[in-house]
């Protein structure tokens, strides 16, 4: 009896828009959440085999619920530099648990990119989910794979230090005074006098210079002018126990002469020129720290061809220079291009640590909605792949910056009102069959 079904077109259409006020109630209370993404509800309508053309059988509507994933929020600016947003395409991959995927990790996709560190140096977001990274080796490569899940891990930083870096090239600038006197003794010299004190040097100095462990050492460099434009060299630990075998010698590193041209620069840096087993000081010298430092033997380069001058004016070094590095603290992270998470340390340098991947999909808007705002993959979304940032069709990180809400407050306002006046619509169908029925049931008496 058509009645019947105008009745239970009425009810279909009081549920349809009951499930519609249900999804815009989501959608306005998730106006600010980070990532969220608004659902909607298409409705299509049911349609009854018609027996004959002189009746009609209403079928309803049915609501079918979905999400426009695929449609972007705006990103607005943090003060955290452990925010992310993607501009663009693609998800970022989380897990329930700091387990590594391929061993039972719970896969997600999210947009929420609120990143933070918890106590045990994971990075999770405001949901608790595990950010998940391509490890970057000591070389700086990394392993990655556009479909596999093994190659990714939770990215934690615990215990990530900046390493010690020994100093491998000095350098010295300074003047020699031209008018300084000559030596001509006694004692001779002979190599490692300076070093020892048995010649005062003419002119001193110092400088610091990191080992493999990064302690601070103490090297000197004397200078003994022994003929015209003519200087014996010197480079020596200070004090001398710091390497091996320095006791007795003065610490001595290696030795050398330097001949100036008459315009007070330097002509030539050769050897010593001795039968002494001290190192030539023309090029490089190796220093072989003492066993108790714990530190290894480290070649250090010194270039004096560059450095020095022989002018009529007072000693004085302009500057001196020397590479390496003591252990450094970790002091912050930073996003650098193609989602590279760089640790900065105290020292100075900076190491990346992970890679961050971005999944897309054919059809992102087929995602399932789950917890705390991420999806997971289904058929109709198709399969993930996995990509670095701004590369195979992925979205660009960007660092300090949320990807807002893309709920539009008018949007949805206006369609509580509609969805209000449509579920009156079909409450109105049930009365009105209701009193068409109660008259059919009149006509009996």
């Amino acid at each position: 009896m058509s009645i019947y079904t105008a009745l239970r077109a009425g009810v279909s259409g009081l549920t349809a828009n009951s499930s519609a006020l249900a999804v815009i109630s989501d959608n306005i209370a998730n106006v600010n959440t980070v990532g969220y993404k608004r659902g909607g509800v298409d409705f299509s309508a049911m349609v009854n085999a018609q027996n004959s053309k002189t009746t009609y059988n209403a079928g309803g509507v049915l609501p079918t619920v979905r999400q426009q994933v695929s449609l972007q929020g705006s990103l607005e600016q943090s003060r955290s530099a452990t925010d992310f947003a993607i501009s663009g395409d693609g998800f970022f991959i989380v897990s329930t648990n700091n387990q590594q995927l391929s061993n039972g990790g719970n896969v997600l996709f999210t947009r929420a990119g609120s990143f933070t560190i918890d106590a045990q140096g994971y990075m999770v977001n405001a949901q608790g989910q595990f950010l998940q990274g391509w490890p970057v080796g000591s070389d700086g490569s990394v392993t990655s794979s556009p479909t596999s899940l093994s190659a990714i891990e939770p990215i934690n930083i615990s215990g990530v230090g900046g390493l010690a870096e020994a100093t491998r090239n000095v350098g010295l600038n300074a003047n020699l005074n031209s008018a300084q006197a000559e030596y001509v003794g006694p004692p001779a010299y002979s190599v490692n006098a300076l070093a020892t004190g048995a010649i005062t040097p003419h002119f001193e100095s110092s400088m610091e210079i990191y080992d493999s462990l990064g302690a601070p050492r103490t090297i000197a460099f004397g200078f003994l002018k022994i003929g015209p434009n003519e200087w014996r060299v010197e480079a020596y630990a200070r004090p001398d126990n710091n390497v091996a075998g320095g006791a007795g010698t003065g610490g001595v590193l290696a030795a050398g002469l330097i001949q100036f041209n008459t315009d007070g620069t330097v002509q030539s840096v050769s050897g010593h020129g001795t039968a002494s087993p001290v190192e030539d000081i023309d090029d490089a010298f190796t220093v072989n720290w003492s066993a108790f430092t714990g530190a290894a033997a480290q070649d250090v380069r010194l270039n004096l061809m560059a450095g020095l001058t022989q002018n009529a004016n007072n000693f004085g070094i302009t500057s001196v220079t020397a590479d390496g590095v003591p252990p450094g603290d970790l002091v912050g992270l930073v996003l650098e291009g193609d989602g590279m998470l760089t640790a900065q340390f105290s020292n100075g340098r900076a190491r990346a640590l992970y890679q961050i991947p971005l999944a897309t999909f054919l059809n992102a808007n087929g995602l399932a909605p789950d917890v705390g705002g991420s999806f997971r993959a289904t058929l109709s979304s198709g399969l993930y792949n996995i990509n670095s940032s701004n590369a195979g069709g992925a979205g660009t990180i960007k660092s300090g910056a949320l990807e807002a809400s893309n709920v539009d407050l008018a949007e949805e306002f206006t369609s509580l009102i509609t969805t209000q006046r449509a579920y009156s619509a079909s409450s109105k169908i049930i009365t009105t069959a209701d009193e068409m029925l109660e008259e059919l049931l009149r006509v009996k008496r």
